[in-house]
This record gives C-alpha cells, structure tokens and sequence, in this order.
C-alpha cells in the first residue's frame, strides 16, 4: 500500500531525453536550509532474493509508481493519445529508464559483511501499465554467489535526496525465491547508520537471519 501525500513540485519530462519517475532524485536541487522531508513521488516495492543451491544469486525488484506520476508518465509517453501507453511506448519508457537508473544505481545499497557491492548488473528492466499505475520489474544480479548461513547480506533502496519515498509493499514486502535455506528468514529495520536528508531520516533496511543450529 502507498503511503500518500501532498504532491506539490513534479518536473515534467518529455519524449525525448526523458526523465523517468526513478532517476529524477539526483537530479533535483533541494533548497538551501530546508529541514522538512519533502517526497514528491512514492513507488511501491516488492523485493524478491533468487536462491540457487541455497545461495543468493540475484535480487528480482517490482516497483509500482503512485497514481499521480503514473498519470503524468502516461501522459507523455501516450504519443497516439489514446488514454493508455501501448507495448512500443511503455519499451520507450523503458528504453529512457534503462539510459538514466544506471546513474543511481537503481536507487539500490546492497551490503555483504558491512561492505557496500560495487559490480552490482542491473538487467531486464520492463514497463508494464494496470488500471492506471506504471510498474517496473528489474533483476539486480550479484557478481558472486552470496551464502547467508555464512554471510552478513543486506538489501536497501531508498533516494538519498528524498524525493521520492521508496516503500516495502506492505502486505507482501519479501519474497524468497528458488531453493533457499528453510531456516532462513527475512527482517525490516531502520538503518540508522546511512541516514539521509539532513540527518532526518533512516531508511529501511533488509536483512537475511539465517541461523544454523
């Protein structure tokens, strides 16, 4: 579910050199001394590790932006004027993200026994479009095979700037898929460490408990 609120300051883009919904974050100036968190776009997220022989290969992400920038979005990429993007405008849509979230690193911390994964590829990034909310579906795979029974993992996305809340869906945040250790289990906290905008907010934070005994 979408946390919601006042969306008062929401760049436009258009066609070409488009700004997706997810890269626009780093571009955005936040005005000297202001000390109030100000999100202005909020993308629901489903997180979901891929296991292989009990190790985690590969994270799948689903991001369902809020109904406002879903319709602006629309709006520009809806070249027929139709009401609804068709299959080669939500690729165009998709092909613009593609070009800019690589930037950002997807908005994606992935850390292994404290240390922050740098050779982190981004795949398969999809545009999809029901009743009204764009999605995206993207895989993030790690350069190694991570063992959780052995290794301290955690997944984080979150835009340092605050412009846009990146939420855990909450009726289904994480879902483990594939072959993964039956003890293993997922926790949500707050890291408290890497706080963002001025000090003011810790994002949430995911880890991977899996106990041996």
């Amino acid at each position: 579910m979408l946390s919601k609120g006042p969306m008062t300051f929401l760049p436009r883009f258009s066609r070409t050199g488009a700004l997706p919904a997810a890269a626009l974050a780093g571009l955005v100036a936040l005005a000297p001394g202001s000390a109030d968190p100000h999100p202005h776009v909020w993308i629901d997220t489903v997180v979901k590790p891929q296991f292989v022989g009990g190790m985690v290969t590969a994270f799948e992400i689903d991001w369902t932006f809020d109904d406002l920038y879903s319709f602006l979005v629309i709006d520009d990429f809806d070249s027929n004027k139709n009401g609804t993007l068709d299959p080669d405008e939500l690729a165009a849509l998709a092909k613009a993200s593609r070009d800019t979230l690589g930037l950002t690193d997807y908005f994606t911390r992935i850390t292994l026994d404290g240390e922050r994964l740098r050779n982190l590829n981004f795949e398969n990034l999809t545009a999809t479009s029901f009743l009204e909310r764009i999605s995206y579906h993207f895989v993030i795979k790690l350069e190694a095979p991570v063992d959780p029974r052995t290794q301290n993992l955690t997944f984080a996305t979150y835009d340092e700037n605050y412009y846009i809340e990146i939420l855990l869906n909450e009726q289904d945040p994480v879902r483990f898929e594939g072959d993964w250790p039956r003890a293993c289990r997922y926790e949500i906290g707050r890291d408290e460490v890497n706080r963002i905008y001025f000090d003011l907010v810790a994002p949430t934070i995911v880890t991977f408990p899996c106990p041996t005994s």
